[in-house]
């Protein structure tokens, strides 16, 4: 059996795609919450905002509440919040030894609609779709 190396990132359709919905949706969560939604949480064993650029700009990335594997939510901004680099790092570190505390402390800053949305999604997120079939060209457009 030939070996080959496998790919990094996924060369299909439906990847291409995927990978632009992300770069949207990041790009809406960054303009919503105006940069990181922590940048004002001064609390005992949370860091500051950091992760810089070479150039000296705060790196922002797109972090979803409910992960991206379930494909009902990927795309839906109401389910996404803007962070730094560093709590991005500060939540993540240790297989995510720190979502717990940081759901809770996310749940402090968004709205009552979004939490109720996001407990509801959470609720549904174990069951199998199967058979269920996204048109990601209908997502990424909308």
């Amino acid at each position: 059996m030939k070996r080959t190396k496998l790919n990094v990132v996924g060369t299909s359709d439906t990847a291409a795609i995927k990978r632009e919905i992300q770069y949207i949706a990041r790009e809406i969560v960054i303009a919503r919450d105006g940069g990181c939604i922590l940048r004002d949480l001064h609390y005992d064993g949370i860091p500051e905002c950091n992760g810089y650029a070479n150039s000296g700009q705060l790196i922002l990335q797109a972090d979803h509440l409910i992960t991206r594997s379930n494909s009902a939510t990927f795309a839906d901004t109401r389910l996404i919040v803007c962070l730094c680099k560093g709590h991005h790092a500060w939540k993540s570190l240790g297989s995510n030894a720190r979502k717990r505390e940081y759901d809770e402390l996310v749940r402090t800053l968004l709205s009552p609609e979004r939490v109720k949305l996001w407990d509801a999604c959470e609720r549904d997120s174990w069951k199998p779709n199967r058979g269920a079939a996204f048109n990601w060209s209908v997502t990424l457009a909308a």
